[in-house]
């Protein structure tokens, strides 16, 4: 049987609300977000109509500044792709507490090897072009030109 996320079922344990903390006893209603990731029936509730919204600030907010100020071409990479999921999935609480530095750690590795592939355009570094007129023009003046 395939395990469908989210969904509502009912807790066959005990565990805590990963949003209020509260205890949810074996039998009571639950949210499950994920794997690992539980919503008592009031937190379950808030969580079952935000899926998919990104928090402001959020992980994928930063993540696509970032790759805002690469090439257009950067954005729509295997990598940007995967990483803007992952990102989303932290920005919505998915991701359970052990996971979270992975996560992040490959957002971040993507990002770091998307900048490789994608570096900088030189186009609008008019910083050589001035260089060599600077010199040209002080040679000129020594020479009396």
């Amino acid at each position: 049987m395939a395990n469908n996320y989210p969904r509502w079922d009912q807790a066959t344990g005990a565990v805590r609300c990963c949003q209020c903390k509260h205890p949810i006893g074996p039998g009571m209603d639950i949210y499950l977000k994920s794997k690992g990731i539980y919503y008592c029936s009031a937190c379950g509730l808030d969580r079952e109509h935000d899926v998919g919204n990104v928090l402001a600030g959020g992980i994928e907010e930063a993540f696509m500044k970032d790759v805002s100020r690469l090439p257009d071409e950067a954005a729509d990479h295997s990598l940007s792709v995967a990483s803007r999921y992952m990102a989303r999935q932290l920005d919505g609480g998915e991701v359970g507490p052990r996971e979270v530095t992975l996560y992040t750690k490959e957002v971040r590795l993507n990002l770091l090897q998307l900048m490789e592939l994608y570096p900088p355009s030189e186009d609008g570094d008019d910083t050589e072009d001035r260089r060599a007129r600077l010199q040209e023009r002080r040679r000129r003046e020594q020479g009396g030109i």
